[in-house]
């Protein structure tokens, strides 16, 4: 396939690749394989294998040898019947992608796909391959669903969505290869490399060692009294004052609560971008584990200090699109180490 490719005309190369896109329009549901979805083509022993068959042939005519005869009609239908199966092990499947969990930048993403066999026949090594990495390989049982998870190495830190997955088979001889073309329309989030530096650490988040004193309704040393406000619940009144005759009061209490902290991109001692990235997504990290409110400052950008998992994920996406040209762009995996 490679080299009928590379031996093809821009033009004409062009040509088919936007046929086959039109087929193949992104999705953010499962792909089933129908018949349009799916291409075959003889594998390298399967171009063998016909010239084979042929030479074979020519032999039977040549010397009329019916046992030559007998052989080559088998083996045709051998090839044939290849060709029905293999098609057969992909037409019909269900495979669906899950949006994938985020990650930091030199982490491992993981692909989880679902995979569903909705006929009453087995499928057997069935692979998926993204681009030119490792192929990841399943068996579906009929009518039953299966799993299966793809390793890649998150290299670039960014916002992309998954790029053009290939699901093949050669099951069951190995003459054939059929294949089908899985485009997801799902984002794919890739924080950047959090870079500790504990100098800084100290500095932004340890400022303040003590904690802020402030009253609340709520907490565990009696602070005073206070005019009732509306809305406030009946149960923090001063009953006791109340029955003197000094109005509705509501008791106080004081509490005690961690200091805001502002992430400023201008603080950062890195040098360059990627480095003063890394160094806010270490101090988004610790600000959420110490419990603390925390703002970000990027170039361009202000967002208020806020707390809580979903203020925590805001900045970490904003941090890992900062300046980023194309949120649509395909992932591109690292090469693995292992």
């Amino acid at each position: 396939m490679a080299l009928l490719t590379a031996l093809m005309p821009h033009r004409v190369r062009r040509r088919i690749d936007d046929w086959i896109d039109a087929r193949n329009p992104r999705s953010k549901t499962a792909i089933e394989l129908h018949n349009r979805r799916l291409y075959i083509l003889p594998t390298r022993f399967g171009y063998l294998y016909a010239v084979m068959v042929f030479v074979l042939l020519l032999a039977a005519i040549n010397y009329q040898n019916s046992m030559a005869y007998a052989m080559t009609f088998m083996l045709t239908a051998l090839g044939i019947i290849s060709l029905w199966q293999t098609h057969r092990n992909l037409l019909g499947l269900s495979i669906g992608l899950r949006t994938p969990q985020p990650v930091f930048q030199g982490e491992r993403l993981n692909l989880s796909f679902e995979l569903f066999n909705p006929l009453r026949g087995n499928r057997y090594a069935v692979g998926i391959q993204y681009q030119q990495h490792s192929p990841v390989y399943a068996r579906i049982d009929a009518e039953q669903h299966a799993d299966l998870t793809m390793s890649l190495q998150a290299s670039r830190r960014g916002r992309y969505r998954p790029a053009t997955l290939t699901v093949f088979t050669r099951y069951p001889t190995g003459l054939f290869h059929a294949w089908g073309l899985l485009k997801y329309d799902l984002p794919i989030l890739v924080y950047p490399q959090p870079q500790h530096d504990h100098r800084l650490e100290h500095r932004l988040i340890d400022q303040h060692s003590g904690k802020q004193t402030v009253d609340t309704v709520d907490g565990d040393d009696f602070a005073g009294l206070r005019e009732h406000r509306p809305g406030e619940s009946l149960r923090h009144i001063s009953w006791k004052a109340y029955a003197q005759g000094r109005g509705m009061l509501t008791k106080t209490f004081q509490g005690h609560a961690s200091p805001s902290l502002w992430i400023d991109w201008h603080d950062m001692p890195a040098p360059s971008v990627e480095g003063k990235l890394s160094q806010m997504t270490a101090l988004v990290i610790q600000a959420h584990q110490d419990g603390r409110k925390y703002g970000l400052k990027l170039p361009g950008t202000l967002i208020e200090q806020e707390a809580g998992p979903a203020h925590r994920a805001h900045c970490l996406r904003q941090l890992a699109t900062f300046r980023q040209r194309d949120g649509s762009a395909d992932f591109s995996p690292g090469d693995d180490d292992d």
